[in-house]
């Protein structure tokens, strides 16, 4: 009688522990939601652009300058997009 208790309390326990590991966060879930994602590809593109703007305007000129500034700032968000877009195609639309 008192192996079979054990053996009920060993079956419980490990149905328990399987549940556990099916409530985990599957490894395909975001690991950021999207706001943050947006704040901090905002902010890596203003100071990539501020950054090369800095670095041209004395080799270049001003316009010249920050219309570098612009286009890496840019380039930063296209590629952002590229792989949102891709990874939306590959997974489908889930937010």
């Amino acid at each position: 009688m008192a192996k079979k208790k054990q053996q009920q309390t060993k079956s419980k326990q490990s149905n328990s522990k399987g549940q556990k590991g099916s409530d985990s966060k599957n490894s395909s879930d975001a690991w950021i939601p999207m706001r943050t994602g947006l704040i901090i590809v905002t902010a890596f593109s203003l100071g990539m652009a501020a950054l090369t703007a800095w670095t041209a305007i004395p080799a270049k000129g001003w316009l010249e300058g920050i219309f570098w500034g612009l286009v890496f700032g840019g380039g930063v968000w296209l590629v952002f997009m590229i792989a949102l877009l891709f990874n939306r195609f590959v997974r489908g639309k889930r937010y």
